[in-house]
Order: structure tokens, then C-alpha cells, then sequence
């Protein structure tokens, strides 16, 4: 009996010990303060969108192609729904603050280059 509930117990502890937390709020310190700076694309997006997106929204699949500028900037609306106001992409975590400001204010300034 005594062997029964101690695997119940590693059982649950198992569990609750897989969650998902947000960089930022755990290690403030350590998140990019500098997440106001203008960017281009080629200057700072480009990294945001092959690290978040291209793995899932590449060319040839049943997703928007995110691949190239000329993609992105036609996918705004869609970015900006999903990744900053929904915060619900790249699945399941979304992106940290600082690559969501960074889009928001890029996009904000017209998808410059």
C-alpha cells in the first residue's frame, strides 16, 4: 500500500512540475532593455521572424510563407493579430516582450526595409 501512494505522489509531482514560464517575469534583469530601438527589417526582424516563425511558415507548407520581406510585410495584419495581440505565436509559448515590442514597433513604422 505504502508503495501504491508513493507513486502516486512521484506521479503528481511529475505533473506540476512541467509548466511554461515567461523569461521575463522569471530573470527581469536579464530580458533586452533596449527593445524601443528602431529596426529594419533586414536589421533586427529578419532574426525575430527565422528564430520564431520560418520553422512552421515556410515555403511550400499549408501556412503563410514568412520566408522573405515581401511575405512578412504582406502578412502584417495576420503578425500582428497572432504574435502581438493574441500573443498565442509561435505555439505553445508565444514570443518573449522584448521580439513582441520590437515587431509591434516596426510594423508601427511601416515595415521599413
Amino acid at each position: 500500500m505504502k508503495i501504491f501512494f508513493a507513486l502516486i505522489l512521484l506521479n503528481i509531482v511529475f505533473v506540476t512540475s512541467c509548466y511554461y514560464d515567461k523569461e521575463e517575469q522569471l530573470y527581469p534583469n536579464s530580458v533586452e532593455t533596449n527593445c524601443n530601438i528602431p529596426l529594419t527589417y533586414t536589421n533586427g526582424i529578419k532574426d525575430i521572424i527565422e528564430s520564431n516563425c520560418v520553422s512552421c511558415h515556410k515555403p511550400g507548407g499549408n501556412t503563410p510563407d514568412l520566408s522573405t520581406y515581401t511575405l512578412v510585410k504582406e502578412n502584417t495584419t495576420k503578425i500582428t493579430l497572432r504574435a502581438i495581440t493574441q500573443k498565442n505565436m509561435p505555439s505553445p509559448s508565444g514570443m518573449s516582450a522584448c521580439n513582441i515590442t520590437k515587431l509591434d514597433n516596426w510594423i508601427k513604422a511601416g515595415t521599413p526595409q
